[in-house]
C-alpha cells in the first residue's frame, strides 16, 4: 500500500458512479468506474516509484478481449496481427536454420510466453502507461480540469465493442473449426473402414502365398486358394474379398462411406526369388490416396 495521503494519490476510488471523476484526477476519468479500487492501488503503486511488474488475471485468461474492453485499439491491433505475423517471419528463418520441429518449438514457445507471461505480468503498468498518455494529450489540448474529466470519460472507460464482435468471431471461429473437422473427421471414417478391408485381405493373402509355396503357381479363385466364397467374406464395410489368379480384390459395401461405397481395394502378389516368398502391391483404381492405408498410396 502507498504511503501517500489520499489528497496526493493520482487516483482515488469514487464512492459511487456520479461522483468518480473529482476535477484534476485525470487518471481517474480515463479508467472510468469498472474495477476502480484495483486500478486506483496499482495506479498509486506505479507513481511512488513501485516495480513494473505485477499479475493481472483477466489479461491471462482473455488477453485479447481485455485490451479490446480497456479502449487499447493500438495494443489489440499488435496482439492480434503484428504478433503472430512476426513470429511466423522469425518461424521460417528459424526452419531454414534449424529445421521444423525446432521452429514449431519457437514459435509456439515465444507465443505462449508473450501472451500468458509477459503479457498478464505487465499488463497493468501497460494500462498505466496508456491512460497516462490518454491523460497528458487531453491535458494539453483542454483549458480546465472540467473540460479534461469530461473528455477523458468519453474517450475512456470500458469498450462493448467485443460484445458486439465476439458473436462475429465466435462465428467464424466456429466456422473455421467446422471447416477444418469435419472433412478431417470423414476422412479418419473412411481410413477406418478401408482398413478394415485390408484386414479382411488378411486371411486370404496367407491362403495365397502358401498355395504358391506348394504348388508353384498362384490359385485361381476362392475354392483354389481353400477359402470361402467372395461374398461370404465381409464385414461391415466389406461386401466380399474376392481371389482372381493370385489377385486379391476387395469389394466395400454395406454401411461403406459413400465415397468408398461399391469401390475396390486391389492386393496383387508377386513372388520375390530374393526373399523367397510372395510380395504384395496394395492399390486402389478409384479410392482417393488419402483415404488408403499408408502401405497402399
Amino acid at each position: 500500500m502507498s504511503n501517500e495521503t489520499d489528497s496526493e494519490s493520482i487516483y482515488q476510488a469514487p464512492e459511487s458512479d456520479t461522483t468518480f471523476a473529482p476535477q484534476g484526477d485525470l487518471l481517474a476519468a480515463y479508467v472510468g468506474p469498472k474495477n476502480a479500487d484495483y486500478y486506483a492501488r496499482k495506479f498509486d503503486k506505479f507513481k511512488s516509484g513501485g516495480g513494473s511488474i505485477s499479475w493481472h488475471w483477466p489479461a491471462f485468461f482473455v488477453s485479447a478481449w481485455w485490451l479490446l474492453y480497456r479502449k487499447m485499439w493500438l495494443n489489440a491491433f499488435l496482439y492480434w496481427m503484428v504478433l503472430p505475423t512476426g513470429l511466423s517471419i522469425l518461424t521460417i528463418f528459424v526452419a531454414a536454420a534449424t529445421g521444423a520441429e525446432a521452429a514449431a518449438i519457437f514459435y509456439y514457445g515465444s507465443y505462449i510466453f508473450i501472451t500468458f507471461l509477459l503479457l498478464p505480468m505487465f499488463a497493468n503498468r501497460l494500462y498505466y502507461k496508456h491512460a497516462q498518455a490518454k491523460a497528458n494529450k487531453v491535458a494539453s489540448v483542454t483549458s480546465s480540469a472540467e473540460q479534461q474529466s469530461a473528455e477523458l470519460a468519453r474517450i475512456g472507460g470500458t469498450s462493448g465493442v467485443i460484445l458486439i464482435i465476439i458473436p462475429f468471431i465466435l462465428v467464424a471461429f466456429l466456422g473455421i473449426i467446422a471447416a477444418i473437422s469435419i472433412p478431417a473427421y470423414n476422412d479418419y471414417t473412411i481410413r477406418a473402414q478401408v482398413a478394415e478391408g485390408l484386414n479382411l485381405s488378411g486371411g486370404a493373402k496367407a491362403a495365397v502365398s502358401e498355395y504358391y509355396m506348394d504348388n508353384e503357381m498362384f490359385p485361381a479363385d476362392n475354392e483354389t486358394t481353400g477359402i470361402s466364397a467372395a461374398n461370404h467374406i465381409t464385414g461391415k464395410y466389406v461386401s466380399s474379398v474376392n481371389v482372381t489368379n493370385g489377385t486379391i480384390v476387395v469389394t466395400f459395401g454395406n454401411d461403406a462411406h459413400a465415397l468408398i461405397d461399391t469401390q475396390q481395394l486391389v492386393l496383387e502378389p508377386e513372388y520375390a526369388e530374393r526373399s523367397g516368398g510372395v510380395q504384395w502391391t496394395c492399390f486402389s483404381p478409384a479410392i482417393a490416396p488419402k483415404h488408403l492405408p499408408a502401405a497402399c498410396r
